[in-house]
């Protein structure tokens, strides 16, 4: 599947209008598509817009509707989502639902696409079935990435931060708030977020799925 099923079923579950693109070379630049209304590229993306590479069209100067969308619609920049196949389907995902999607390897009818703090990466557009876009990178989710996110959750719900997390030991201000029995699990469970620690896009991910629901940190 190609980035512009991601994008259609995404739109399609969202706006409540079903997309099938007729393409051709006068369509749009982006997936090559034809729609009702076509909105010329420098009304959408600006000069310094560098995302071209999965662009399809790139001799025409317009865009379609439902990229249009997908560049403009500005929640998809800020917030975590959940797109499926079939049917169409796309859910603003709190972390509660991000945990659960991710509680197992991303199934093929799934794409997620999870912002940085920043905000500042279209990601829908370069969405893939099966993984994860974060930040502008598709990465994939496997058993073992499922298995540490539950122990991040699991150092969550024990008072860790976020930002304690990151460090290459647990600190003392939290340990000694703990009953001294689960130290030593604790300082085996530290090890096991090692090779994210070195792995931002995987990092992002986890950080926002295990977060409280009332907050975003």
């Amino acid at each position: 599947m190609t980035a512009l099923d991601v994008t259609a079923a995404a739109y399609t579950g969202a706006v409540g209008r079903s997309f099938s693109p007729h393409r051709s070379a006068d369509g749009c630049a982006r997936c090559a598509g034809t729609t009702e209304t076509m909105t010329p590229t420098g009304k959408v993306v600006s000069r310094r817009f560098t995302g071209y590479e999965t662009w399809t069209n790139l001799t025409s100067r317009v865009l379609c509707e439902v990229c249009v969308w997908a560049y403009r619609h500005l929640p998809l920049r800020s917030c975590a989502h959940i797109i499926t196949a079939n049917p169409p389907t796309m859910l603003e995902t709190t972390p509660q639902q991000l945990r659960k999607v991710l509680a197992q390897p991303l199934p093929a009818g799934i794409a997620v696409t999870v912002p940085a703090p920043l905000w500042r990466k279209h990601l829908l557009p370069d969405a893939r079935w099966g993984q994860i876009n974060v930040d502008g990178v598709n990465i994939t989710w496997r058993t073992e990435d499922a298995q540490r996110l539950a122990v991040m959750g699991a150092f969550r719900e024990l008072g860790f931060t976020e930002r304690d997390l990151r460090a290459p030991a647990p600190p003392h201000r939290v340990l000694r708030t703990l009953e001294h029995r689960l130290w030593a699990q604790i300082l085996d469970d530290w090890q096991v977020l090692t090779p994210w620690r070195g792995a931002p896009s995987w990092w992002i991910t986890a950080a926002r799925a295990s977060e409280p629901d009332h907050r975003r940190t």
